[in-house]
């Protein structure tokens, strides 16, 4: 039995008994949806609504991905974790060339405070002679920024010998034999300081999306998951567990401190027709509080931990929950996450937890 918690606020506040290295925690997580509307008469002046209740985002308990499970990117991360020690900035969009017209290449990205990312789109392009060389991107409008179409990938035609690229096994460009490469389809994402030019090199993967948890660096913080973590600890986090795991973004995108609101922030050829949408992220302060039989309270205002960009959504045309009315347009979707812990009650149902907007 979970937990009550009351929740005075416009956004989805949910209890989860999660699994730390020294014990179970009770978890409070708050996700609050925002839109940005182009144009008059929402979004206007450039600030966020928040999202009516039909279109407010729940927290996520898996990654859900942009194609077929376990063989594709991450479209959207999921939530669930204890803390993480930065905060996750994670655009899901599709890239624009400049004013809609197709060009060989064009560059896009973000910028949210202190942080910013970007990417170089190419049209389609393949690999020659033996991945030494790339044919002349054709000319392109729009591309899905996803890893699928970055460098990486694995190849397990010899199954005595999978190769992989752990920083993105989805990618295109990794083969147990280079020759195989020729006339295959090349990544049409990478990193403008860094372009591709051989698959020998393994440039690094370029991306603004969230990153799979058991690629690389995340892998590497997972911790010792050997016989005596499965005898004497299990189901805990093993004690070299690095919260570092929990953090899904690009390193460029990932800001510390963490983000608080009010961050001045952009997109660049990541919205209908290309150009620049300038936003500033909406500033909440949230109160949390664990109330637990024979305890004090427990008091917490969180930072945000996770901002998603999302441009991709496209209101159904009988939502009536507030989306303009006519042709089809699409906002900018901002989830942020907050979220805070206490030590797990022996009962959750002797929990209650109280979430309030703080007024200034």
């Amino acid at each position: 039995m979970l937990p009550k918690v009351e929740n005075d606020t416009d956004f989805v506040a949910e209890p989860h008994l999660l699994a730390d290295r020294d014990g179970e925690k009770l978890c409070a997580i708050v996700k609050a949806t925002f839109e940005l509307w182009p144009g008059p008469p929402r979004g206007a002046d450039g600030s966020f609504v928040i999202a009516p209740k039909a279109r407010r985002r729940r927290v996520r308990a898996a990654d859900v991905p942009w194609g077929e499970e376990e063989k594709s990117s991450i479209l959207l991360p999921a939530d669930l974790c204890i803390r993480k020690p930065a905060t996750d900035v994670i655009v899901v969009a599709v890239a624009h060339a400049p004013r809609g017209e197709a060009v060989p290449s064009f560059d896009a990205g973000v910028r949210l405070g202190k942080v910013s990312k970007i990417v170089r789109i190419t049209g389609p392009r393949v690999w020659v002679h033996e991945g030494d060389a790339l044919t002349d991107p054709r000319p392109v409008k729009s591309l899905e920024v996803r890893y699928d179409w970055a460098f990486g990938g694995s190849d397990d035609s010899d199954p005595q010998k999978l190769v992989e690229d752990a920083r993105n096994p989805v990618g295109l460009g990794i083969r147990a034999t280079l020759s195989t490469l020729d006339r295959s389809q090349a990544p049409q994402i990478e990193d403008p300081l860094d372009p591709i030019r051989t698959a020998r090199s393994k440039p690094r993967p370029a991306g603004l999306s969230a990153i799979g948890r058991h690629w690389e660096p995340r892998r590497k913080y997972w911790g010792t998951y050997d016989a005596d973590w499965l005898e004497n600890r299990s189901p805990l986090l093993p004690p070299d567990f690095d919260d570092r795991a929990n953090l899904a973004a690009t390193a460029e995108l990932i800001a510390s401190p963490h983000l608080t609101g009010n961050e001045e922030g952009a997109l660049t050829n990541l919205t209908p027709g290309g150009g620049t949408l300038a936003f500033v992220l909406p500033k909440i302060r949230l109160g949390i509080v664990f109330r637990v039989k024979d305890r004090k309270p427990e008091m917490f205002t969180p930072a945000i931990d996770t901002v998603i960009l999302d441009t991709l959504f496209v209101p159904r045309e009988d939502d009536d929950s507030g989306a303009p009315k006519g042709p089809p347009i699409t906002p900018l979707v901002v989830e942020l996450v907050y979220r805070a812990h206490v030590v797990a009650p022996r009962r959750l149902q002797d929990a209650t937890i109280f979430v309030e907007e703080k007024r200034r």
